[in-house]
């Protein structure tokens, strides 16, 4: 048991969707704001995480940065 279970990686990414690309980013930015405590990133290792999809109009965040 210990902090393995504690631990949890999502497996599907948080997809942000907006009318825009920027409203998209807008979004994204407004959840690391509300959850920067939980997530214990710094806004660049957030962004590092974020993925335009291809539509153009939705950012993906991903747990793990991506390789």
């Amino acid at each position: 048991m210990g902090n393995q279970d504690k631990i949890q990686t999502r497996k599907e990414p948080i997809t942000f969707t907006g009318r825009t690309r920027s409203d998209a980013k807008r979004k994204a930015l407004n959840y690391w704001y509300m959850n920067q405590t939980s997530l214990a990133l710094s806004i660049r290792e957030f962004s590092a995480r974020l993925v335009l999809l291809p539509d153009g109009k939705s950012i993906a965040f991903y747990d793990s940065p991506s390789a």
